[in-house]
């Protein structure tokens, strides 16, 4: 009570004092509700969407995973509709149409991020996943673009880094023959050592304490610091600083691990779930790259139902349901409403993998998906893991390259089997800002050829 008389006694306060605990409350709840009504006055012109003060509105506050119950909303709201993180309106777009026409045609106006004070402190406004629009992140895109590329993105140089980690992997796997093991860090530390390889010149083996550290600190999400240098070191108007190029490299292996990483477990898990997939693929590794040899980036062409089948883990599986937030970078009008600056944009992304009429079978997993009527590769416009416009995924094509070799080489040499034989896989996914398998133990035999295959 003591500490509540001093507050009293201080000038802006003192009017205090003529209030009792009665009119006190009274006044508070007065308060909020003006408080209450002007921000939805704010948003009156936002898309429609269940009350801010709603249990439903929130939909970080429910039991079900963000991206189901945006889903859920989106059938009552259409595919333009306002939610809530507690009481600040986020604008959820589905389907594919709209989220092309808002990161396509009016890309610039929805390439900002969304703005979190701890993210804030912790990036400081630098690298490229979080950063936001303007010219510092341009820069840093365009250079990390760059960078990829002269360290030989795209050639048989980068090949060999991923197929040598490939490699690696496969004598990982083949001394776990005989025994049921879960194969996540390993795929893990096999993906890093591609980034590893690459941004800093070295592998390390799967064992070594400080790659084991470093692979621990990406799974929680941690940033890893590095030093790297540009050649605009020393230009007055380059925002290439050394905050900027550390905060690349952490971004580089932050996403260029997790999510491929996922991905791949999600493969091995659809393989065990069908086997007859599974064979397919595998007569047709044979058929087109036999045994003398390691798969390549040239294989993909000849190879569609692999690479259909790569494509349909990467659609059904929906790795990053919830593509990393935009933001509004002005006012903009779109669709007859008018979001305010800095208005956070979500991108509801099963819309588009799972949306019924671009998919030939979008309930299931099916390769079907990415074959047309002659049994050729295609890809369908509403393929977007990778998500589009100026904020689309720069590391796209290493993520291409992992997926396809990784896969290919370790069919070539195993066959995956559920090791329960009194249950089958589970196909439902855990939500921890990726989309991930359950933890799973596999069981793995070795393919021998045949003397007429050597």
């Amino acid at each position: 009570m003591k500490g509540l008389e001093l507050l009293l006694e201080v000038p802006p306060f003192k009017w205090l004092r003529y209030f009792t605990a009665q009119t006190l409350l009274i006044f508070l709840a007065v308060s909020l509700l003006v408080s209450l009504a002007m921000k939805v006055r704010r948003t009156s012109e936002l898309p429609p969407g269940p009350p801010m003060m709603s249990f439903a509105a929130n939909i970080f506050t429910r039991r079900q995973a963000p991206h189901l119950s945006l889903t859920e909303l989106s059938k009552k709201y259409g595919n333009l509709f306002t939610c809530y993180m507690f009481c600040t309106p986020v604008v959820v777009i589905n389907g594919f149409e709209v989220i092309q026409e808002a990161l396509v045609q009016q890309g610039r106006e929805f390439a900002g991020r969304p703005y979190f004070p701890l993210i804030d402190e912790m990036t400081k406004g630098q690298g490229i996943i979080m950063a936001p629009y303007g010219r510092s992140w341009k820069q840093q895109r365009r250079f990390t673009l760059t960078a990829l590329r002269n360290f030989g993105l795209g050639k048989i140089a980068f090949e060999e880094k991923i197929l040598q980690e490939a490699q690696y992997l496969t004598e990982v796997f083949k001394a776990s023959i005989g025994q049921p093991f879960n194969p996540n860090s390993k795929i893990t530390s096999a993906v890093s050592n591609v980034i590893c390889s690459i941004v800093l010149g070295k592998r390390f083996h799967y064992e070594d304490e400080v790659f084991t550290q470093l692979v621990e600190l990406i799974d929680e999400n941690m940033r890893l610091q590095t030093t790297i240098w540009a050649q605009e070191q020393n230009s007055p108007n380059s925002c290439l600083t050394e905050g900027n190029l550390m905060h690349n490299v952490s971004d580089l292996f932050v996403a260029g691990t997790e999510t491929t990483t996922t991905t791949l477990q999600w493969a091995i898990l659809y393989m065990m779930a069908y086997p007859d997939i599974q064979e397919r693929c595998q007569k047709e590794i044979d058929q087109v790259i036999g045994w003398s040899r390691t798969p390549s980036m040239e294989d993909a062409p000849n190879m569609p139902y692999v690479n259909a089948v790569v494509h349909e883990v990467q659609r059904f599986g929906n790795v990053v349901p919830l593509a990393a937030g935009h933001a509004a970078t002005r006012d903009t009008s779109f669709r007859g409403y008018t979001i305010k600056k800095g208005t956070m944009i979500l991108i509801n992304m099963p819309s588009v993998l799972s949306e019924e009429t671009q998919w030939k079978d979008s309930k299931h997993f099916n390769p079907g998906n990415f074959l047309n009527e002659n049994g050729e590769f295609f890809k369908p416009d509403a393929f977007i893991p990778f998500s589009m416009g100026l904020r689309a995924c720069p590391g796209e094509k290493l993520a291409r390259m992992e997926l396809f070799l990784f896969f290919a080489s370790l069919l070539q040499n195993f066959e995956f089997y559920w090791p329960d034989k009194t249950s089958t896989p589970d196909l439902e996914g855990v939500y921890k800002l990726t989309l991930a398998p359950r933890p799973y133990e596999m069981a793995i035999r070795c393919r021998k050829p045949s003397d007429d295959e050597l």
